[in-house]
């Protein structure tokens, strides 16, 4: 595989940015930078959560060295959405498995650049320990995700959606959501791990040991 094919290149990491301020088509909001909110609630609940942010942080290199790890892991903020049938789910019904939790949409170009990675990241390392949840946050012309996929070939995703748009509401106020994409590590418990914001190569070999690392896979 070419490496250049396989990661993303620095003018859609460059994209990322302006993707934080423009207008979202169709959606008829501005995209605007998202502040912490105030400190969550809880933080007992995620205290085993510490041990696996810190191999998280030791793990973060290379084409994933922008991963933040949490230095005080917290619940992940309560997002609902639909599932691959088009029923409403939830990130709770993940509970038991690391997910790696990641915002796109179609208008943003850093994400479609990063998709076939995630794709491929989730067939090496997709198990029962392990999910890659990829939500689409479009509002309108809602045929052009799933086309997406087809025009990509996406094999190994499962297809979620949030059409309301209320995931990327919530994650703006209560998630530091800064922009697209932005993709979250979230432990077996729902707690935030850390996340990385903009593109990354996510089938590189940094990328498949972290993952590998926080979910207790062998390397």
């Amino acid at each position: 595989m070419n490496e250049k094919q396989a990661r993303p290149s620095h003018s859609y990491r460059g994209a990322f940015a302006i993707a934080a301020a423009a207008l979202v088509a169709g959606a008829g909001f501005l995209y605007v930078k998202a502040g912490q909110g105030g400190k969550k609630e809880h933080s007992a609940a995620c205290e085993a959560a510490r041990a696996t942010a810190r191999i998280a942080d030791g793990t973060a290199k290379g084409e994933v060295a922008a991963f933040a790890a949490a230095k005080d892991p917290e619940p992940m903020p309560a997002l609902a959405f639909n599932g691959p049938d088009g029923k409403p789910t939830t990130l709770e019904a993940f509970k038991g498995k690391v997910a790696l939790v990641n915002i796109w949409a179609t208008w943003c170009a850093p994400c479609r650049a990063e998709m076939p990675a995630l794709d491929r990241l989730q067939q090496a390392a997709g198990s029962d320990k392990f999910e890659i949840v990829a939500i689409n946050v479009d509002t309108s012309r809602l045929d052009r995700p799933k086309a997406f996929f087809e025009e990509i070939g996406v094999k190994n995703l499962k297809f979620y959606a949030d059409p309301k748009g209320d995931v990327f509401f919530g994650l703006r106020q209560n998630g530091g959501l800064l922009g697209l994409p932005t993709s979250y590590l979230i432990d077996a418990q729902g707690c935030e791990i850390g996340r990385l914001s903009g593109p990354a190569a996510w089938d590189s070999p940094e990328a498949l040991a972290l993952v590998r690392g926080v979910s207790g896979q062998r390397l």
